[in-house]
């Protein structure tokens, strides 16, 4: 009896390990901005759902000015349309992302909502 209880309490404390264990975060690296002059970010798409902020906040397909992208189109690379120089139109991709993060952090703080980082080395933290 005493071993039936202890296999079903170690099949039970694997299935709640394995529930609370956190997605691995993607890291943020664009080749086309090498030499990179900042260790890279670590971005976490769970932490960002589980806030309850709706992808279009960051994924966006804009056409005169409106975001034409829905949850469940493919997400195209940013550097697809943000270049390494801006464009009239456009951010370059490291201003893209910049004010995109950063602009969204201060907004919610300002909000007094949970923000992430602002600051450069919150962000990017050496490995």
């Amino acid at each position: 009896m005493a071993l039936f209880l202890l296999g079903n309490l170690g099949v039970i404390w694997a299935q709640a390990s394995l529930a609370t264990k956190p997605q691995p975060q993607s890291l943020i690296q664009i080749p086309a901005l090498k030499p990179w002059q900042k260790p890279p970010v670590t971005f976490s798409h769970q932490q960002h759902e589980g806030q309850q902020i709706a992808c279009t906040t960051c994924h966006h397909e804009y056409d005169r000015g409106c975001n034409r992208w829905v949850q469940g189109q493919p997400v195209k690379l940013c550097q697809e349309c943000h270049l390494t120089r801006p464009q009239a139109d456009r951010p370059d991709l490291k201003n893209a992302f910049h004010q995109q993060c950063k602009g969204c952090h201060l907004k919610r703080r300002q909000q007094g909502q949970q923000a992430g980082p602002i600051r450069c080395l919150d962000c990017h933290r050496q490995t």
